[in-house]
C-alpha cells in the first residue's frame, strides 16, 4: 500500500462520524467509571486501603484508574476525539462554506430537478405571478428577491441561513471544554496542600500521585498567614473558619486577602482554598506564676515565645527554648515530636547586673521551677498555641476554555435544535404547447417534515391568490368583448 492509500484511507477513518461517535463512547465510559472509583489525590490513602483490598488497589493503580482523568492514555484518547472533530469539521467546512457564502439565488433546469418539494401552478401574467409570490412569501416570514441570470428572472427566498454554521459551533465548543479540562489540566493542571503557621510563610506545596506518593513543588510565590481563626455555633460546633493571607513575590507583598471556606484566593490563576484549621505545637504567648520565694503576692507573666517580660522587682523572664514533646538523654533536653504532649520551657531570669540564671518547666513534672536556686517560683499557667491554616492550592488553566466552550454550546444547541436554513425559489417555466406556469421549490437542511408542512401551506396561499387573479382577469378580458361588442 502506497504513502498516497495509506493515508487516504486514515483521513476516510479521521473524518468518519463514526469514529468519533467510538471515541466519545470511550471517553463517556471512562468518565463515569471516574466518578465511581475514588480517585487520587482527592481522596485519603486510608479511605482507598478501606474501600478496595490490597491486590485490587495495586491493579486499580496499575491501570492507572484510580487517577483516570490524568492518566496519559485516557489524555491520549481524548486527543483523538479531538483529532477526529477537527478532521470532520475541515471534511464539511467547503461545501458549508458554499451555502453560507454563495448560494445558489437562480433555479436552473438541472438545479431544478434534483429538488425533493417543487409545485407548478398555471399563470397568465408573469409580472403579476411573481408580484403574487413576493406576497406571499413574504406573509410567511421569508424576504424574496429578484434575480436574473442569463436573461432569466426568478425569485429567492430564505430564512436563518446562520443556522448552517451552528454545528461547527457546537464542534468548537466541544474543542474547548475537552482541551481544557482533560488534555491542558491533565497535563499541566495540579492541585495540592500546605500548611502555613500564623506569622510565617510557605512556598511549597505537596502533591500526592496516583500512587499515593508525595512530592513537592514550588509556587511562583510565597503564601504568608497574618492570621488565623475559627467562629463557632453557640453549641460550640464550627461555623467557619478564616485565614488572612499575604503574597510574597520576589521579596514584595504584591497581593492579600482574608479567605474563606468557598471564597478561594485567585491569582495569576491559581486558587487558593480554606481547607482546614488547626493548632500547631508552638505557642504564641506563654503565662507563668512568679511566686516570690520571700512570700510575696504572685504575679501573673504573660511572654512572647521567645520573647521577655519585667518582673515587680526589675528583674527581666524570658522564654529561651520551647520544647513541645520532651524526653532527657545525657542530661540533654530533646524534643520527640511537634505535638505538645509533654512541653518543656526553658527561661532565662536576668537580675539587674546582667547575670542571667537558666530555669526549666516540665509541665508533667511538677510544672515548676523549685529548687532551682531562684528568688522566685515559676509554673506555666496557660499557653495561648499558634494556629495554623489548611490551604488547598489548584491551577487548572484549561478551565478557561471549558467557560469558553460552555458559552458557546449555550449558544451553539439552541440554534442547532430549533432554527434551521429554509430556501425556496421561484421562476416562469413554459411547456411544449405554449402555456406558462409559475415553478416553486423549496428544502431545508433539518427538520424537512416541518418545512414539508409551511411548503404546502404556502402552495395552498399561492395557488389560492394566484387562482383568483386568473378569476378577475378572465373577468374583465369577457368585459371588455362585450364593450366591443356593443
Amino acid at each position: 500500500m502506497g504513502l498516497e492509500a495509506s493515508w487516504n484511507k486514515l483521513y476516510r477513518t479521521l473524518t468518519s462520524v463514526r469514529t468519533g461517535i467510538f471515541f466519545i463512547i470511550v471517553v463517556g465510559i471512562f468518565s463515569a467509571l471516574g466518578t465511581v472509583i475514588l480517585q487520587r489525590p482527592t481522596s485519603e490513602p486510608e479511605a482507598m486501603q478501606r474501600a478496595y483490598s490490597p491486590e485490587t488497589l495495586l491493579w486499580l493503580d496499575r491501570l492507572g484508574l484510580t487517577d483516570i482523568f490524568h492518566a496519559w492514555w485516557f489524555v491520549a484518547v481524548v486527543s483523538m476525539f479531538c483529532i477526529c472533530l477537527v478532521f470532520v469539521t475541515m471534511d464539511r467546512w467547503p461545501n458549508t462554506r458554499k451555502i453560507y457564502a454563495t448560494p445558489v439565488r437562480f433555479a436552473g433546469p438541472s438545479f431544478r430537478a434534483c429538488l425533493p418539494q417543487s409545485v407548478q401552478i398555471a399563470v397568465a401574467d408573469e409580472a403579476g405571478a411573481y408580484s403574487t409570490a413576493e406576497r406571499v412569501l413574504s406573509s410567511f416570514g421569508f424576504k424574496p428577491e429578484r434575480v436574473t441570470e442569463e436573461g432569466a428572472t426568478g425569485l429567492y427566498a430564505e430564512k436563518q441561513r446562520f443556522s448552517v454554521l451552528a454545528v461547527y459551533l457546537v464542534h468548537l465548543s466541544l474543542l474547548f471544554i475537552f482541551a481544557g479540562y482533560y488534555i491542558v489540566d491533565g497535563i499541566v493542571g495540579y492541585r495540592g496542600n500546605v500548611m502555613v503557621p500564623e506569622g510565617q510563610a510557605r512556598g511549597q506545596i505537596t502533591l500526592r500521585d496516583n500512587r499515593g506518593g508525595e512530592s513537592k513543588k514550588t509556587l511562583p510565590f510565597l503564601i504568608r498567614c497574618d492570621g488565623a481563626g475559627e467562629e463557632t455555633y453557640a453549641d460550640g460546633r464550627p461555623k467557619k473558619w478564616w485565614s488572612k493571607l499575604a503574597l510574597i513575590e520576589n521579596g514584595k507583598e504584591v497581593a492579600s486577602k482574608t479567605i474563606a471556606v468557598n471564597d478561594p484566593f485567585v491569582y495569576k490563576g491559581i486558587r487558593i482554598y480554606q481547607a482546614s484549621m488547626g493548632q500547631t505545637g508552638t505557642p504564641k504567648t506563654l503565662t507563668f506564676t512568679a511566686t516570690p520565694k520571700n512570700g510575696g503576692a504572685p504575679e501573673i507573666i504573660r511572654i512572647p515565645l521567645n520573647g521577655q517580660a519585667t518582673l515587680a522587682d526589675g528583674e527581666s523572664l524570658s522564654v529561651l527554648r520551647w520544647v513541645p514533646d520532651f524526653y532527657i538523654q545525657d542530661n540533654e533536653v530533646y524534643n520527640k515530636s511537634n505535638f505538645p504532649d509533654n512541653p518543656a520551657v526553658e527561661l532565662g531570669l536576668t537580675n539587674a547586673r546582667g547575670e542571667t540564671k537558666k530555669l526549666w518547666i516540665f509541665y508533667l513534672q511538677g510544672n515548676t521551677t523549685r529548687g532551682q536556686d531562684a528568688p522566685y517560683e515559676f509554673a506555666i499557667r496557660g499557653a495561648q498555641m499558634t494556629q495554623f491554616t489548611g490551604l488547598q492550592i489548584s491551577h487548572h488553566p484549561g478551565q478557561y476554555g471549558v467557560w469558553v466552550g460552555v458559552v458557546l454550546m449555550a449558544f451553539g444547541l439552541p440554534i442547532a435544535f430549533y432554527a434551521q436554513h429554509q430556501r425556496i425559489w421561484t421562476t416562469i417555466v413554459g411547456d411544449d404547447r405554449g402555456g406558462k406556469f409559475l415553478w416553486m421549490g423549496g428544502i431545508a437542511n433539518k427538520n424537512r417534515d416541518r418545512f414539508q408542512n409551511k411548503f404546502e401551506q404556502i402552495k395552498t396561499a399561492l395557488q389560492k391568490e394566484l387562482g383568483a387573479n386568473a378569476a378577475d382577469g378572465n373577468a374583465r378580458k369577457r368585459e371588455e368583448k362585450t364593450l366591443t361588442k356593443a
